[in-house]
């Protein structure tokens, strides 16, 4: 092959790619470079926190997870977690958003979150659902909390409260400012005699 064909050839071959490369436009938004505040971050979690015996204390499923080294605190969303705090008590636990101390045990739930107890075949206890915004507490003690308001269900019952205070190692709660709806059964008038 002659040396101009190749030239010719190769000058085309770059006029062809300067023109597909000029029309794909810029890079919107510009990639930044810049220092953040996340130590590590991951996607699609699937963890196991155990505490200082080899016991699980909660197996915990999240869609992303990162960590922010100013707070220490792992910050996630789309979480599930089932948590064992006892023996006797288990429950399952989804929320929009956590932040969770590894150290501490501290939790903050936000976005709104589900809190189902599972029930104990043992026992012939309905499981309870809680129901609300936000729920604080901490996995090392058990103690969970919301002032903000929530809605429980156990079994037919179901009310709602201003604020809520459990123990999950023992399974007690207490309930604050409740409302509740009560519907009587119909009177039936019936002769004595």
């Amino acid at each position: 092959m002659n040396t101009r064909v190749l030239i010719v050839l190769a000058l085309i071959i770059a006029g062809i790619a300067g023109w597909f490369f000029q029309q794909q436009g810029e890079i919107t938004p510009p990639v930044s470079m810049e220092a953040t505040d996340v130590d590590y971050e991951a996607t699609d979690i699937k963890a196991v926190q155990t505490n200082e015996q080899g016991e699980t204390e909660y197996e915990l499923t999240a869609e992303s997870l990162t960590h922010n080294p100013v707070t220490n605190l792992d910050e996630m969303s789309g979480i599930t977690m089932n948590w064992e705090p006892s023996a006797e008590q288990r429950y399952r636990i989804e929320a929009g958003s956590a932040a969770i101390s590894q150290q501490t045990g501290e939790l903050s739930l936000s976005g709104g979150f589900t809190l189902i107890s599972e029930g104990n075949p043992d026992k012939e206890v309905e499981p309870i659902k809680v129901t609300g915004s936000t729920l604080k507490g901490n996995t090392k003690s058990g103690q969970v909390y919301s002032e903000a308001p929530v809605k429980i269900e156990q079994g037919a019952n179901r009310f709602e409260a201003a604020t809520m205070t459990a123990n999950l190692e023992t399974g007690d709660y207490e309930f604050g400012q409740v409302a509740v709806a009560f519907t009587p059964a119909q009177r039936q008038d019936k002769a004595l005699f």
